[in-house]
């Protein structure tokens, strides 16, 4: 017998080592031979293999195929769709309690509960819908009033609203006032056009324009223009009927799109969600929604949310997931995310505010690296100090032709108005190597990282080159920016660039010069810095190709990975030297590359005296506030010692001993005397999320997964009502010890059969655990065994008595 399945991967990071290891635990179950086929590369893997699964580099949205032969082939395949459906893309504490989710595109962070409800949203009439010009000269000027009184609000409103809603109105006032927009509105109600049916016209011309080009970014500014199109028609046919919206309470609300004003017409006291069937991750709805940190889920059709209309749903935009008529312990297990997540961010904010300097007052900019506005949008929201690196290649990854001036000018001038005075690097296209473009062919290499790309295409394509240079120009007229020039190498390459860069400036008038600085990422630069920092303004160095070129190692070449490692003495060697170059010369240096946001490398940077760093938005407010923590003349001492170390383990074990001081095993935030937990999955999870919280643990879903994978092998409940689940894990941060009492005694599958009330988490990390996790748990089992030991911590209810019952116990045993 045989059967087969079809797989697209919903895993955000493709087949790992976790899901891998729930995928094989599941197929050992059942007697079938179960292989999968990864469409996109050929590989073949065992689904009873781990190591098989993680070889077929299966990545998220890869199309599997999965062929079953054996006994009950077709039950294998229900049941094994079923998993991979429902139970996968959950954490294991989730996928426990056996789930029901919908999948869609994420477009933010975050959970909210609700009643499904549909969004009753303004229709765009057709032009023929509305009438013809009457009285063309009283048209133009109803026209021209609309457009007056629409401009005075948009402009109140960006003066008033600030931050995301500012940037909207900002957006929206110079679509209103563009020449070409206002041109086509007269022209069409000069030729017959009542003004609504203008504006009706004139929507339906750019959407069709727009709905064309290669640019996703230029694709969602279409629904800036009908936005912009139905206020203008709420001035000029205030007949037309707008729907009204009652909502619940808490409602999660489904659209087919959403407009940026209708959403910011919203109660957002009420809306705690959006789902929508349209809308990129570039769109101001979405941009607009994550600075107001609502939930999103896109790709969301009206059939797969019909018959949970009206009905309490959960949105979690982070596993991407809808779950619509949840059963009460899924809507637990969400509660109590909800808390957790409000509690995280709180936490956070209240460490990361205020400006990005150490302990004893180093200033570091912390910027955000980004290929879009809604990129931006969320850096700024995040706190980000200004724009590190604009990746300008996006915008002609997937195009025909080259994106034009006009259209590059509109994507970096949006940037540059959402920096609101802060500074903005663009990074001019850097295509080849791991990024090519079908507008810009490039012959065939043996070793394109090393060929044709960057600054070494742009002579054959002065006129592109040329083109991007003029854009950023024009959007320097808006704000702080700068022109970065990637994969300089030489002296003449960097006073080529300039050339280009001061004629195009003078062709277009601009008075003030603009800031020209290279990507540090050839190791040739270091050796002429002195005569670099004569030709160019700043220097920010791209640490991904900057480390394997320093150690000839690919960093995607799995068999040389060990080499590639931009915590090794000698790259940090040539990164303090480097800064210290360029400071002399009063230069400014930066950093963008991946080690930016490294744990272990911001001690090292602060020390080095870099000026700023670049990282993706998430990382911001994590890393200003471990940046809090730091000491700068520790630091440069740390650095110091770090460059006498051997190789980059040795100095990430030299950073982690100095990093923070050692918690203790044990304090009164780990415990929890009054736990209201219903079962062993949520009992688990409640723990790991207090080690989370505490900063105990680096991943809350690796820690679970490790816990259960000890429970699988045998039920950590000891008898006597006492579990003490335990594991040594890569992603614990401190050895901890944490208790909860629970109010209800769960089933645990304990050896006596009786549920627990008593739960003692035991966590070590496995890198230093050694024999110490074992030792702890035998002591730990051996007071369980004790009654008066059971019945002293069931009857106290003090925290610091507590506390210090369980200290002097534990030292009593040892």
């Amino acid at each position: 017998m045989s059967h087969s399945l079809t797989l697209i991967c919903p895993l955000p990071n493709g087949i790992h080592a976790r899901p891998a290891s729930r995928i094989a635990e599941f197929c050992a179950g059942f007697g079938a031979a179960i292989r999968w086929r990864n469409q996109r590369n050929g590989q073949w893997a065992d689904a009873k293999s781990v190591l098989s699964l993680i070889g077929g580099d299966i990545l998220f949205n890869d199309v599997v195929d999965i062929e079953i032969d054996g006994e009950g082939a077709a039950r294998v395949a229900d049941e094994l769709g079923r998993f991979l459906r429902q139970t996968l893309p959950c954490p294991r504490s989730l996928a426990e309690l056996s789930p029901s989710p919908y999948f869609g595109q994420p477009a933010g962070q975050g959970v909210a509960i609700g009643e499904l409800c549909v969004h009753r949203g303004f229709r765009m009439p057709e032009p023929a819908e509305l009438p013809l010009s009457m009285d063309r000269d009283a048209d133009l000027v109803a026209l021209a009033g609309a457009r007056r009184a629409l401009a005075e609000q948009l402009r109140q409103q960006s003066e008033r609203q600030g931050g995301e809603a500012a940037g909207v109105s900002r957006a929206h006032l110079a679509i209103l006032s563009d020449p070409d927009f206002r041109a086509r509105l007269d022209a069409a109600v000069a030729d017959g056009a009542g003004p609504a049916r203008a504006v009706a016209a004139v929507v339906v011309h750019y959407r069709a324009q727009l709905s064309k080009s290669a640019s996703e970014y230029l694709r969602e500014r279409e629904m800036d223009i009908r936005d912009v199109g139905r206020r203008l028609l709420e001035a000029l046919a205030p007949e037309i009927e707008r729907a009204g919206e009652v909502l619940p309470e808490a409602a999660l609300l489904w659209a087919e799109d959403l407009a940026p004003s209708e959403l910011l017409a919203l109660d957002r006291d009420k809306v705690k969600g959006l789902l929508l069937a349209r809308g990129g991750l570039t769109s101001h709805t979405i941009i607009l929604a994550r600075g107001f940190s609502l939930p999103v889920l896109t790709g969301v059709q009206r059939a797969a949310i019909a018959d949970g209309i009206g009905r309490t749903a959960v949105l979690d935009a982070g596993l991407g997931a809808l779950f619509q008529s949840p059963d009460t312990v899924v809507l637990d297990y969400y509660r109590e995310e909800e808390a957790l997540l409000t509690a995280q961010r709180q936490r956070l904010a209240k460490a990361s505010g205020g400006i990005a300097a150490s302990a004893d007052g180093q200033r570091l900019e912390l910027a955000v690296n980004i290929a879009s506005a809604a990129e931006a949008q969320l850096g700024f929201a995040q706190g980000a100090d200004g724009v590190g690196l604009f990746r300008t290649e996006m915008l002609f990854m997937d195009a025909d032709e080259p994106p034009g001036e006009d259209e590059q000018f509109q994507c970096y001038a949006e940037v540059v108005r959402l920096a609101a005075g802060r500074p903005v690097i663009i990074r001019t296209f850097d295509i080849g190597g791991d990024k090519p473009a079908r507008c810009l062919p490039a012959p065939q290499e043996s070793n394109p990282f090393l060929g044709y790309r960057a600054i070494r295409m742009y002579p054959d394509q002065e006129a592109v080159f040329r083109a991007q240079l003029r854009a950023i120009l024009r959007a320097s007229a808006l704000g702080p920016v700068k022109v970065m020039i990637p994969m300089v190498a030489t002296l003449g390459e960097a006073r080529w660039a300039r050339s280009l860069l001061e004629e195009e400036r003078a062709a277009l008038g601009v008075a003030e010069p603009v800031p020209l600085g290279i990507m540090l990422e050839v190791p040739s630069v270091l050796f002429q810095l002195d005569a670099f920092c004569r030709e160019v303004d700043f220097f920010s160095v791209g640490s991904n190709d900057l480390t394997q070129y320093l150690f000839a190692a690919d960093r995607d070449n799995e068999r040389v990975g060990n080499l590639y490692d931009s915590l090794h003495p000698a790259f940090l060697a040539a990164l303090s030297q480097a800064a210290a170059t360029v400071h002399r010369h009063g230069r400014w240096i930066g950093l963008c590359g991946e080690a930016a946001a490294a744990p272990h490398a911001l001690p090292l940077f602060l020390g080095m005296g870099l000026d700023e760093l670049s990282m993706s938005a998430p990382s911001l407010q994590e890393c200003r506030r471990r940046l809090r923590e730091l000491d700068a003349g520790r630091c440069r001492e740390l650095l110091g010692r770090a460059l006498e170390c051997a190789d980059g383990a040795e100095v990430r074990a030299l950073v982690a001993a100095e990093a923070r001081p050692a918690l203790p095993m044990l304090t009164a935030d780990c415990l929890m005397p009054d736990a209201v937990w219903g079962s062993k999955a949520a009992a688990i999870k409640g723990l790991v999320d207090r080690l989370w919280l505490l900063e105990r643990c680096d991943d809350r879903y690796g820690m679970e997964e490790d816990l259960w994978l000890r429970e699988q092998a045998y039920s950590t409940g000891l008898g006597h009502g006492f579990a003490i689940p335990h594991a040594k894990s890569g992603h614990v941060l401190h050895p901890t010890l944490c208790l909860a009492r629970l109010a209800q005694p769960v089933d645990w599958g304990a050896c006596d059969g009786q549920p627990v009330d008593m739960v003692l988490l035991l966590a070590f990390n496995a890198a230093d655990a050694g024999a110490a996790h074992l030792k702890f748990f035998s002591r730990l089992a051996r007071l369980v065994m004790h009654e008066d030991f059971r019945q002293a911590l069931r009857a106290e209810r003090d925290p610091e008595r507590l506390l210090a019952l369980l200290r002097d116990r534990l030292e009593g045993a040892a």
